[in-house]
């Protein structure tokens, strides 16, 4: 009986590529034991920007002997996905981001079962040893180089035709089964067979390719985080899409997480633009990907995926806090002028739109229509309803225009504009002040009805991320409210709302312990110049996932993985996987915090 060992686990995160849409699932129950687990090469094509139902695994793997069917266990690699079992293994590389290669060498077939389709089973014989079939929203080749593929196909009754089909693909005379998968989103036309990567090779580029963005963005860590490292940094990586001529993605981004977040968000974008800012061309082309959709209005695409964008929801304007620290923290000298200057006008009229269609009583603070673009979407607060006005997210427009400002200067744009912007910052921050600050704590309120919030939320209080900005007493009031008591503290970070609260509820923002919540108190604390409560959070929160994995949402009681609580039943899924928002902030706070000393305070 064969024993999985792991790099990372499959039922935690699906295995694919940088750029690839190609992925291993194991089945929806995510079963790990020997002869209780299922492994599917599957799609993550379609279903993210509009959350609706998409079908991930698309091709079930299994070992054959004597015409049965064997039991496995499924091992990983940081390059690999290995099928076992007593008899003999199969291995499984994604060697270029459109294809995937096989092998086994043990004597042993592969059985490969296609998903059917609602219209049948579009199978093809090309005559020349290749076959064609339907791979979720494109077309897959099934390329045998070693070996011998036969195809069992079923017919109905109907004029669809094949309604289920297998490959069965057996070994040449020397026990070896080799073959290819290769993903189109047109007709087919493929390579000569001897023009494809060996499967040596796949592992190899594919390996070769990961070390390069390892070295790149986070080389190395303090000792206690060291394990983790590769680990976070493969999840992102895997998450992480190119453009291709053919998708949205006009630059690379970061999807969310394998499953019904199989998108890329703007607002979660924003956080791994600072937590990837070692590789600072890497964090600008994420950063110039978030205005390739930008409406007449000046509003971002809340959420993009390979095929669509959401133009229904938005999220806050975080951007520029991203912008201010790469032009705060990072060498941009090598940064393209034209990128820039994207950057620029893109900002600037995403500022424009808050003013112009988010502020109804044109007080010079904006306000949200509705939960869905605020971030922090169950919030306890949003129970005085909206259009609701909150501190925390006029605080990043503040910063953004503060960063518009100082981007302005360095392409040239003249100094009147830009000291517009820097007043302008000025005056919202101290608008902040007069209509957010009780005296005691931060409060939102309904800007038609007036009615003040009385909770306990942690998110109000993100508005720290403006720092010295703020007089020192709101400072100082501020943190001895999220502290005193450990209200909020847990040993696993700050939760969202606090231990005592009546909403306590372990929701996104009702309670959970979330990345969102440690990354931005973090940076809010060191601004505040209190870097030594910073580093207690972050360490608190970085054990927990040194223990858990990768996951956004964790028990504020518990510390365990909240993987069970956000729109899984949405598309079939019965847990949720670990998050690229996550692991990339992991990197960030483990190589900020983990060491003896903190690196230089900005306020």
């Amino acid at each position: 009986m064969k024993t999985s060992t792991h790099f990372v686990r499959l039922s935690e995160t699906p295995f694919s590529r940088r750029g690839s849409y190609f992925a291993f699932f194991l089945d929806v129950e995510g079963g790990e034991l020997f002869a209780g687990t299922t492994l599917y090469i599957g799609s993550t094509r379609g279903g993210g920007a509009t959350m609706n139902t998409a079908t991930y695994r698309q091709i079930k793997a299994e070992i054959v002997k004597d015409g049965r069917p064997v039991p496995t266990a499924v091992s990983t690699t940081n390059s690999e996905v290995i099928m076992q079992s007593d008899y003999g293994e199969f291995r499984f590389c994604i060697g270029e981001r459109r294809f995937v290669r096989i092998k086994g060498t043990d004597g042993l077939s592969l059985r490969l079962t296609p998903k059917s389709s609602p219209f049948g089973s579009t199978v093809t014989d090309l005559m020349d040893g290749a076959w064609q079939f339907d791979f979720n929203e494109s077309i897959a080749l099934l390329i045998p180089f070693k070996g011998t593929v036969k195809a069992n196909r079923a017919f109905g009754g109907n004029f669809f035709g094949v309604v289920g089909m297998n490959f069965e693909i057996t070994p040449d005379e020397n026990g070896v089964v080799d073959i290819g998968i290769e993903e189109f989103t047109i007709d087919p036309i493929h390579r000569p067979f001897d023009r494809y990567p060996s499967y040596e090779k796949c592992v190899k580029d594919y390996q070769d390719e990961f070390d390069a963005f390892a070295k790149a963005v986070c080389p190395s860590l303090p000792a206690k985080y060291e394990s983790m490292r590769l680990k976070a940094l493969w999840n992102t990586w895997c998450l992480m899409v190119e453009p291709d001529g053919e998708a949205m993605f006009k630059h690379t981004m970061i999807k969310m997480m394998r499953g019904i977040f199989e998108h890329v968000s703007g607002w979660q974008q924003a956080h791994h633009i600072i937590c990837l800012s070692r590789d600072v061309k890497l964090a600008w082309n994420i950063l110039c990907g978030l205005f390739d959709y930008q409406d007449a209005n000046g509003r971002i695409a809340d959420i993009l995926d390979n095929n669509s964008h959401n133009k229904i929801a938005m999220k806050p304007p975080f951007q520029g806090v991203s912008l201010m620290w790469l032009l705060d923290n990072c060498d941009n000298s090598e940064i393209p002028f034209e990128d820039k200057k994207h950057i620029y006008q893109g900002m600037v009229r995403w500022t424009e739109f808050f003013f112009k269609c988010r502020d109804i009583d044109k007080d010079g603070i904006w306000e949200n229509r509705s939960a869905v673009e605020t971030g922090w979407e169950d919030a306890a607060y949003f129970e005085v309803g909206f259009p609701l006005a909150s501190p925390d997210l006029n605080a990043y427009l503040a910063i953004q225009m503060e960063a518009q400002a100082k981007l302005g200067r360095m392409i040239g744009i003249d100094e009147k504009t830009c000291a517009g912007f820097e007043a302008g910052a000025k005056a919202l921050v101290q608008k902040i002040i007069e209509k957010f600050w009780d005296g005691e704590r931060w409060i939102a309120f309904n800007c038609e009805t007036l009615k003040k919030s009385d909770t306990k939320s942690l998110p109000l209080f993100a508005t720290l991320i403006l720092g010295k900005r703020l007089p020192q007493d709101i400072i100082d009031k501020s943190i001895k409210y999220i502290f005193e008591d450990n209200a909020f503290l847990t040993p696993y970070g700050l939760a969202s709302e606090a231990l005592d609260s009546d909403y306590f509820a372990h929701g996104w923002s009702r309670g959970c312990v979330n990345t969102p919540v440690q990354l931005i108190l973090c940076m809010a604390l060191e601004a505040c110049g209190r870097p030594e409560l910073a580093k207690k959070v972050a360490l608190r929160y970085l054990d927990m996932l040194n223990r858990t994995g990768m996951y956004h949402m964790s028990n504020a009681l518990t510390g365990l993985a909240d993987k069970t609580m956000v729109g899984t039943v949405t598309n079939g899924e019965k847990y949720l996987f670990w998050s690229g928002w996550t692991s990339s902030c992991y990197l960030f706070l483990a190589e900020r915090y983990g060491k003896e000393q903190i690196g230089p305070v900005r306020a």
